[in-house]
């Protein structure tokens, strides 16, 4: 997990550090939504698919997980 601060002005204004706007190709204009969870405020980048699409995984990324996954219960399984 990555961690930086940045402080609410006057304003109630709040500057996202560039490292994270950088990462998740924020940019002037970019809408963003606040979520409350479980205690804490989540910024979520309200982005076209497009955009969102370069942090899932691809199909063989998913489909490697699943056999990974599906090989751990097995022997969870077998232990049984």
């Amino acid at each position: 997990m990555t961690t930086q601060s940045s402080k609410i002005n006057k304003k109630g204004m709040v500057t996202i550090p560039y490292k994270i706007r950088e990462k998740f190709d924020l940019h002037e204009g970019t809408e963003v939504a606040f979520v409350v969870e479980e205690g804490s405020i989540v910024l979520v980048p309200i982005l076209p698919i497009e955009k969102l699409r370069k942090f899932l995984p691809t199909a063989e990324e998913m489909m490697k997980t699943a056999e990974e996954n599906r090989k751990l219960e097995l022997k969870l399984e077998q232990r049984d």
